[in-house]
């Protein structure tokens, strides 16, 4: 069945007043026990569609679809049933991709960065009953030596670009005087290692490195301690395939400058970092970022240079700074000491218990760029939470929310209280997302507050009794007025009872601006529609 999903951007509404209705309707025991496939809005109307079990000696395969109108007034339920693809017209899928990791599971190299290859090749099958291809067995699975490896690498960072199964590896070498040689690498069907040199000079710090959607690699290198002038970084941006993009030596707003996120929109690339009150190197106050690259066999962190990175990034910070690169050009890169959240914090009438940014570590959920460019960034402050299986996991914890004019200069902290703050919950991070208002004068933010169970998450879990911790999500929205800089109280969806269906994005209907959320109760014996109404 084709699958319609109405994605949430940059969708404009025409006024401020919010209406808020939300529908329950029962479902049969054959959907509760089934889960929801897809909606459709096209028409304006709700078509909720559940698959649902059936005879397994037919060849055909069961849906249950529960209709409802543009008002969320139910209007009829049926049952459809489509032929089955079978693994006659469905062959078997064999693939073989490349990886990297370092170290290893002894306590000789547990604590190394020698980089090692490996290679992996997976028969996949067509499940009749599932209607998809499903893993069937690992047909090999090897450390692989490189005709040309010679045990020099250390490993950084490791990609796969998905479209070509190309492997993009950041090295080095050790050279003299506490540097650093950098490298692309690039394995081919031959098993000879390419090596490329990164486009930097002298002794270099990695400072941040991620990959985009698109295949696209980004890195930040520092100079060390050693070089003349601390504060010139480099900004690369290299294809998946490791051909140079864009190139831009900058000077940093701080000698120890620590990027901690990154986001592309619209051609751009913002940076998100941080900053002590020190004019020390970068490799003085911090370490190589190695986060991107794993030993299997480490368990507080992805290697043990990314553990000690984790433990200095997530010291208390004085400077708060956001940078945009455009092709081969810094647009600007701005500096908000800490200090100043405090006194430009905003946060609803009912909200009475929110902290403003005090400097620590956090996680980007979204960067959103207004119409008139200027940039909201939200996110979480990041820690750790022990719930007594072990070695702590991450956790989620203060909402954050920035506001930044077309400069990048700070105006706005705007605050809100998690509503679940127990250890379960705090182990997911919350969704948060914007919407304009058509006049550009406001805008909504959305959270998907996230509510943690104890239990079988999903059938498979509970037909082999694997008890996990999950979450839910539930979403409540407030209105931003840009003109004032201030917020309106949340308005709450689902009343921590009714929770989004994960594989369900919200619906948008254009015509009468508004948002449909659509999921189920606790139990899944209930489906729920809730309308978001922008009057």
């Amino acid at each position: 069945m084709k699958q319609i999903i109405l994605l949430l951007v940059a969708f404009c509404f025409n006024h401020s007043i919010s209406n808020a209705q939300e529908k329950i309707q029962e479902l049969s025991k054959k959907a509760s026990k089934g889960f929801i496939a897809e909606s459709d809005n096209s028409t304006g109307n709700y078509l909720i569609t559940y698959k649902i079990g059936g005879d397994r000696k037919k060849n055909e395969i069961f849906y249950e679809t529960y209709l409802f109108d543009k008002d969320l007034q139910f209007v009829k339920q049926e049952e459809i049933a489509e032929p089955k693809l079978t693994s006659e017209s469905m062959p078997d899928k064999t693939k073989t991709r490349f990886g990297a990791y370092v170290g290893g599971c002894s306590s000789f190299d547990v604590l190394s960065m020698k980089l090692k290859l490996k290679s992996s090749t997976i028969n996949t099958k067509w499940d009749y009953k599932k209607q998809r291809y499903v893993f069937d067995k690992t047909i090999k699975s090897e450390m692989i030596k490189a005709k040309n490896d010679h045990g020099k690498y250390y490993g950084y960072a490791s990609y796969n670009n998905s479209d070509a199964d190309a492997l993009f590896v950041i090295a080095a070498t050790e050279g003299k005087k506490d540097r650093n040689d950098f490298f692309i690498l690039t394995v081919n069907s031959e098993l000879e290692i390419i090596e490329k040199p990164v486009d930097i000079s002298g002794s270099q710090s990695l400072v941040y490195t991620s990959q985009f959607e698109n295949g696209d690699v980004v890195m930040i290198f520092a100079p060390k301690k050693n070089e003349a002038d601390k504060s010139a970084y480099t900004y690369l941006l290299y294809t998946g395939n490791g051909e140079l993009k864009n190139k831009v030596n900058f000077k940093s707003p701080s000698n120890n400058l620590l990027i901690t996120n990154v986001r592309e929109v619209f051609g751009s690339v913002y940076f998100c970092g941080t900053s002590t009150k020190s004019t020390d190197s970068y490799d003085e106050v911090f370490e190589d970022y190695t986060a991107e690259i794993s030993n299997p066999c480490y368990k507080t962190a992805e290697n043990y240079k990314d553990e000690k990175w984790l433990k200095k990034a997530d010291d208390k910070m004085d400077n708060f700074h956001l940078l945009k690169f455009t092709g081969n050009q810094l647009v600007f890169a701005t500096t908000t000491p800490v200090n100043d959240f405090k006194s430009k914090f905003k946060t609803a009438p009912a909200d009475k218990g929110a902290d403003p940014y005090k400097g620590k570590n956090f996680q980007v959920n979204n960067f959103f760029v207004t119409a008139d460019e200027e940039y909201f960034v939200a996110g979480q402050i990041m820690s750790k939470v022990n719930l007594g299986l072990g070695n702590p996991v991450k956790s989620y914890e203060d909402i954050i929310c920035f506001h930044f004019d077309k400069a990048g200069q700070f105006k706005t902290q705007y605050g809100t209280q998690k509503m679940n703050t127990e250890k379960k919950s705090e182990i997911f991070p919350v969704g948060q997302y914007f919407v304009p208002s058509k006049d550009g004068k406001s805008i909504y933010w959305t959270v998907l507050e996230v509510k943690g169970f104890k239990g079988y998450d999903g059938f498979l879990n509970a037909y082999y009794d694997v008890v996990s911790y999950y979450g839910r999500y539930f979403p409540r929205i407030a209105k931003i007025d840009l003109q004032t800089n201030s917020i309106s109280n949340f308005t709450v969806l689902g009343k921590e009872r009714f929770f989004v269906n994960h594989s369900t994005l919200p619906a948008l209907n254009y015509k009468e601006s508004s948002i449909t959320f659509i999921g189920n109760d606790e139990d899944y014996k209930k489906l729920w529609l809730a309308k978001y109404v922008f009057e």
